[in-house]
């Protein structure tokens, strides 16, 4: 039983930028940083650290500050701080207990400094990471993630990033029962914080220890390290990791049959929670106080609960959390005397069991059942001596075998019921499997070509750019116009290099998202800055983009589009400013692209291929596309484009 209730009440850490400072001091801090009006790339860092620091105060002022730094590091174009928000909202996600989102935006973060060779930023995600591939029970996944962000640390000395992965790993090794080997980890990762006086980190760590002693059955060591951890919880300001030690506390007290103190560690525990908001830990606490209403003999009160959470694991397909929840509903129902209950949730039990850890049922509700349906039969055989001595033995014959005729008809009716439904699911799945092969057979079609086009067409366009090269440091080349061609002949092979990369990213892409379009456009965006310093660039894209998917000709064609309207205001418009805007409206995507240049008169100037190829693009992909503009009033070309996830 004990290594089933200490499951829910490891910490799991997420280290980022917090310095061990008080996280409410820290808080009011930014909040008059704000106060000063600074500038825009200012005001994102603050609403960024905000999101961090919240995150342990209050999980719905965290993604708040996160919606707002993530618009004002688009708006600036700034992909490195964009990463580090994506980063913090990713963290916020997973204090709530919602990894699917905590994923997502950890990997958006990963994929932006992937593209700019940040190393070091690809770890610490990957410290992250692990944390959520060990929630979903992929231990080999998890251990392997770990160990490359240590194996990264250890090699560039960063000892702080260092034990925060020894850390998780210890917490790793809790959940695979090698508590010895756990043990050891997160005592070195205690030793380096109490020597830094890291009391942010204390707070964590006493908590993970303290849990594995539990799971050792020494109550004594783990309430010695929970107290630590309150104390350096208080010190740090950290309103989550409070109530998380309140709990545990509890779970000590329960553990040597306290359970009135236990209840009010429960309620202490509950009443930080309201502030921070994590369904998470909140969900877990309900489960404690429902054991302990089991324990105290308040089988309605346990029930009213237990049937609660229940139905918000089914929804949430929390198959751990269910786990536990249903563990408790069987001596309930036992307990109050419905057998029919006891049976039903016994066989979802074991289906649920076998699914997730493959442990054996509890002794304690097999003897539990086993004392019920001892009651049960002695009850059955009283209430047949009574009907002997009142009806004759035919009457009760009859009234036995109608009750075995409707059992038997019953048993029959639902094993042909759960037949069918699971040929049905079969049957789904079969199609399902059908469909992801051919899909696998079109992908790997696409990484086929895209692989000929690297290797052939690329290598044969760096052949001639070397050749090129070759000539022009070979010959002393005295003919200007010789001289210009060569260098325009290597000029145009290594843009048709960068396009054919674009397009082999493009091929190896089933559907492109707005978010990979995003990052795709910023990186174009830096590289145009760098090129031309004196123009202003500025990109915002609509946040309900974000949810859509285009198809890999959609998405080429649009970045193509922009590429070129860009390159012509850059070459021929001589503008100050350039603005790339992206909306979602009614049931279109409209994206335009502004200039303060020259412009031009459309009546008199003759339309090049370039202007021609971006309609064309567009008009492929049954678009819209327009231009406006006037001499010395700029140019406009907008796209619209018909949304196809609507």
């Amino acid at each position: 039983m004990l290594r089933k209730e200490i499951a829910f009440f490891i910490f799991m850490a997420l280290f980022g930028t917090a310095n061990g400072q008080n996280t409410k001091v820290a808080i009011e801090k930014l909040k008059a940083g704000l106060k000063n009006s600074p500038s825009a790339r200012k005001t994102a860092s603050i609403y960024s650290d905000l999101t961090w620091y919240y995150a342990n105060v209050s999980v719905d002022s965290a993604l708040s500050y996160g919606k707002k730094a993530e618009n004002a590091a688009i708006k600036l174009a700034d992909s490195t701080l964009l990463a580090q928000v994506y980063s913090d909202i990713g963290a916020v996600y997973y204090s709530k207990g919602d990894l699917d989102n905590s994923e997502q935006n950890y990997l958006h973060a990963y994929a932006i400094r992937k593209a700019t060779d940040d190393v070091a930023g690809v770890a610490k995600i990957n410290n992250n990471l692990g944390n959520i591939y060990r929630d979903r029970h992929e231990y080999q996944q998890s251990m392997k993630t770990f160990l490359e962000a240590l194996n990264y640390f250890e090699k560039t000395g960063d000892e702080k990033n260092k034990v925060a992965a020894k850390s998780n790993i210890g917490l790793l090794l809790v959940k695979l029962r090698d508590y010895r080997k756990a043990e050891a980890y997160l005592k070195e990762s205690i030793n380096y914080a109490e020597k830094n006086k890291l009391t942010d980190r204390l707070c964590e760590f006493y908590i993970n220890l303290g849990t594995t002693y539990m799971a050792l059955n020494d109550t004594v060591k783990a309430k010695i390290n929970f107290d630590k951890s309150l104390k350096n919880c208080k010190l740090a300001g950290n309103e989550k990791a409070i109530a998380i030690v309140y709990q545990n506390l509890g779970l000590v007290k329960a553990r040597q049959k306290n359970v009135k103190e236990a209840q009010a560690l429960y309620e202490k525990s509950a009443a930080v929670q309201k502030s921070v908001n994590s369904d998470a830990d909140q969900d877990n606490l309900k489960i404690s106080m429902a054991r302990n209403y089991v324990k105290t003999g308040r089988y309605p009160e346990a029930l009213k609960l237990l049937n609660e959470i229940k139905e918000k694991f089914l929804k949430e397909q929390k198959d751990e959390s269910l786990f536990y929840t249903i563990e408790l509903l069987i001596p309930t129902y036992a307990y109050l005397q419905q057998p029919d209950s006891v049976s039903y949730y016994q066989d979802i039990y074991k289906k649920l069991d076998g699914h997730l850890t493959r442990l054996n049922m509890l002794k304690q509700t097999a003897e539990l059942e086993t004392k019920y349906q001892t009651a049960k039969k002695e009850k059955i055989i009283l209430e047949q001596q009574a009907e002997t001595r009142r009806k004759n033995i035919l009457l009760i014959g009859m009234s036995v075998l109608g009750f075995f005729i409707v059992l038997v008809s019953v048993l029959i009716y639902r094993q042909q019921k759960l037949k069918n439904r699971q040929q049905e699911q079969e049957f789904r799945l079969k199609t399902a499997i059908a469909q992801i092969e051919t899909q696998n057979k079109l992908q790997e079609q696409r990484l086929s070509i895209s692989r000929d086009l690297h290797d052939n067409i690329g290598a044969q366009l760096t052949f001639i750019i070397s050749s090129v090269d070759n000539i022009k440091q070979g010959f002393d080349i005295q003919n200007i116009r010789l001289s210009d061609k060569l260098r325009s002949i290597s000029e145009f092979t290594k843009s048709t290099i960068v396009e054919l990369r674009d397009t082999i990213w493009a091929m190896n892409n089933t559907g492109i998202t707005f978010e990979d379009l995003k990052v795709r456009i910023l990186n174009f965006i830096e590289k145009a800055k760098i090129a031309k310093e004196d123009i202003h660039f500025s990109f915002d894209i609509d946040e309900r983009l974000s949810a859509i998917t285009l198809t890999s000709i959609e998405g080429m064609n649009i970045y193509r589009t922009i590429q070129e309207a860009v390159n012509n205001a850059i070459k021929y418009a001589n503008a100050e400013n350039i603005t790339i805007e992206a909306s979602a409206e009614d049931s279109r995507i409209h994206v335009t692209v502004t200039d303060n240049g020259l412009g031009f008169d459309p009546e008199t100037i003759s339309h090049g291929n370039g202007l021609h190829n971006m309609r064309k693009r567009i008009e492929d992909v049954d678009g819209i596309f327009e231009i406006k503009t006037q001499i010395s009033e700029g140019t406009r070309i907008s796209i619209s484009l018909k949304n196809q996830n609507t």
